[in-house]
């Protein structure tokens, strides 16, 4: 059984009589999330997705024979560029990479014609479901509880996102985190192919590869892209599950990855919660990250050429275009003239943004020396200094 019943019995636990003092602490409002949203919705959610899945097995059978070839994976922790890079090659027709409301909401056949069916009826109407749910998604980015979290992303469920997110489904990814701030009791996640049994990796892999066969089933075929950010230490595994995949390995300086990365989890935690000092959490997640930038040098350099290209964050932002070329001619890609043409478009636009936020290490109790220690043999692979 692929669903890690152990481990979300253990979270729940920890939830309700060892959170005292942690960032999911109990006040009414993480009270009222965890019977609401992880007692009653989860596991209703969880129904009816495997009943989506028999289903598919009855009605779409076919899904099997689905082809995952070549698959590209934007391999990075979160805050390296993986958005805009993600926003940039899902305008190649090529790509077939998954909206949040597919992988959270639908990730069946079943469930993915249900929803296309409705939309195409909400289309000849004027889209007045469509309009209703952008509407309700800015409400809910201004509520304060959540405006924490949007303020670093903005999410929608109408755009693609992180699949690895699938795996919610059977409580088997670092992704729980942001429901349950206990980095502690999911190390094994955080260090997925050194830790994770063998065996749970194998179903756990099998599971995510149905979903990509029905993802791009569902589609029509095409080559699934992916930003999977906490798979970064799962790189061995996927690997091994997609011997044909490509790889985007993005890299910015942990020094301006880290504290942004604190404060997309610190948005997770407050829109779920009330976490209050989230210091020590924030050592235990540059700890994390640090070791996902060795996993990613570790197990993605010897790749050939053809199927890995590391793009620094400065050359993404700063040369836009021609490293979007570049990464294009390094895995063999063929760009659509349409796409060259938005890039050559866009350019000056990404030169000159500049984000709005700014996060430091010292605002989450760390300090440069601290990064330095924590990600000590990181400078040399990469080339950083602290």
């Amino acid at each position: 059984m692929t669903f890690n019943a152990r481990l979300m019995l253990r979270l729940l636990s920890h939830s309700f009589f060892r959170s005292r003092n942690t960032p999911g602490r109990l006040c009414p409002q993480r009270v009222g999330f965890l019977v609401t949203q992880m007692l009653l919705f989860y596991p209703l959610l969880g129904a009816a997705h495997r009943l989506a899945w028999a289903a598919d097995r009855l009605l779409f059978p076919g899904f099997r024979r689905q082809e995952v070839r070549e698959p590209v994976f934007i391999a990075a922790t979160q805050r390296s560029g993986t958005t805009l890079l993600m926003r940039t090659l899902q305008r190649d027709p090529q790509f077939v990479p998954m909206d949040l409301w597919e992988s959270l909401l639908a990730p069946s056949v079943v469930q993915r014609k249900l929803a296309w069916a409705v939309k195409a009826l909400d289309d000849r109407l004027g889209q007045p479901l469509q309009r209703g749910w952008v509407r309700l998604e800015a409400r809910w980015s201004q509520m304060p509880n959540a405006r924490d979290y949007f303020r670093v992303h903005r999410l929608s469920f109408l755009q693609p996102e992180e699949d690895v997110q699938l795996l919610l489904h059977q409580a088997a990814c670092y992704d729980l985190l942001a429901f349950f701030p206990f980095p502690e009791l999911l190390a094994d996640y955080a260090d997925y192919s050194r830790r994770v049994p063998a065996k749970r990796r194998r179903q756990e892999m099998a599971f995510y590869r149905s979903m990509l066969q029905r993802h791009l089933y569902a589609h029509g075929g095409g080559r699934h892209l992916s930003k999977p950010p906490t798979f970064s230490s799962a790189m061995p595994d996927l690997r091994a599950a997609f011997p044909d995949a490509k790889f985007i390995h993005l890299v910015r300086h942990p020094a301006e990855v880290i504290p942004s990365a604190v404060a997309l989890w610190y948005g997770h935690w407050r829109m779920n919660g009330c976490p209050g000092d989230v210091r020590r959490e924030a050592r235990i997640l540059a700890e994390v990250y640090c070791l996902w930038y060795r996993r990613l040098h570790e197990d993605l350099a010897d790749l050939p050429p053809n199927r890995y290209v590391r793009v620094g964050f400065r050359d993404l932002t700063q040369n836009y275009r021609q490293t979007v070329h570049r990464i294009y001619e390094q895995l063999e890609l063929a760009m659509p003239p349409a796409l060259a043409r938005y890039l050559e478009a866009e350019d000056a636009r990404v030169r000159a943004y500049r984000s709005p936020n700014k996060y430091t290490l010292e605002q989450w109790g760390l300090s440069r020396e601290d990064l330095a220690r924590l990600c000590a043999g990181v400078a040399e692979m990469y080339g950083f200094t602290f």
